[in-house]
């Protein structure tokens, strides 16, 4: 066999340790939420009566849709905003305008900066007292709009928006300057020679040809916006902030299953592990469906542009 087909050496590995590691655990979680447990003592099953509680239980219920509201307000602001601008400053690189090598510079330079480190830049920024954005607005004449930002559970989310754009701006870019590179030159050549814009190549030659890496981006931010976890943690601790203002998904996960509640980390809960593995199966519903329906999508329209 080995003879016959000797790829299948090289896809072993993977495939093993895939398996070890993505297949095995999901599997594992699923069966986990079925028991009533705490992590340490015997397990209890249940069937189905975690995930009845989860939708029912006022206090559970309330956390799960406020932590899926901000997720998508995440996902949405950045599939309408960043997405487009991540694109549009890919092509400014890529035909190498005037001013594109410091622009590329100044874009990536924050992949080289941890996530702590970012929150407390964003945190130095927004203070109230010392902040640079309240000073700002005071030096030219708009004093009024200064604001304690940081105090506001009103756009929390939307901060923590703004510091994952800014940390994960150039990530996309990557995607999207890869993908023009493979672009033919010669329509872009013969669309210049035809009088096509900047722009007007841009929206009728680039954007068409680029399609499936942005439907992959819009996946990707829509994977990351439900598993985003650091930032919320870090500006808002295990509560997700004043009123869940920060509070994403995961954190909602974490808070269940080894936050205050966890035997191990503070109060004694007896379905901590139960209800917390319930609650990353149901997550994990959500981002298959959504991710099934996006692939499903792209390939009918790869028949129909075939």
């Amino acid at each position: 066999m080995n003879k016959k087909k000797p790829y299948l050496i090289f896809i072993l590995p993977g495939f093993i340790l895939y398996f070890l590691f993505v297949v095995y655990p999901i599997f594992s979680a699923a069966q986990i939420s079925l028991f009533k447990w705490n992590g340490i003592g015997e397990k209890v099953f249940v069937g189905f009566s975690n995930y009845k509680e989860l939708f029912s239980n006022p206090v559970l219920l309330d956390q799960f849709l406020n932590a899926l509201k901000n997720s998508l307000i995440i996902f949405v602001l950045t599939a309408l905003i960043i997405i487009p601008l991540q694109v549009i400053y890919a092509y400014m690189i890529y035909t190498k305008t005037k001013g594109s090598k410091i622009l590329q510079t100044v874009i990536f330079s924050p992949q080289f900066i941890s996530t702590p480190v970012i929150v407390f830049i964003f945190t130095l920024m927004l203070d109230a007292n010392i902040g640079v954005v309240n000073d700002f607005l005071t030096k030219i004449g708009l004093d009024f709009l200064a604001k304690p930002w940081l105090g506001m559970p009103s756009i929390g989310i939307y901060i923590v928006w703004l510091m994952i754009s800014w940390a994960g701006f150039g990530v996309g870019m990557m995607y999207f300057i890869a993908a023009m590179n493979m672009i033919s030159t010669d329509a872009l050549e013969s669309a210049y020679l035809e009088g096509a814009g900047f722009w007007t190549r841009l929206r009728l030659i680039v954007v068409p040809q680029i399609k499936n890496t942005i439907f992959n981006l819009i996946l990707i931010s829509y994977i990351t916006a439900m598993t985003i976890f650091d930032y919320s943690y870090i500006l808002g601790g295990v509560s997700g902030g004043v009123d869940g203002s920060v509070d994403v998904m995961s954190l909602f996960f974490y808070r269940i299953a080894f936050g205050d509640n966890n035997p191990l980390g503070g109060n004694l809960s007896e379905n901590s592990m139960g209800m917390g593995t319930t609650i990353a199966v149901t997550l994990f519903i959500i981002i298959f469906i959504v991710a099934v329906l996006q692939m499903v999508l792209t390939l009918r329209k790869d028949e129909q542009d075939g």
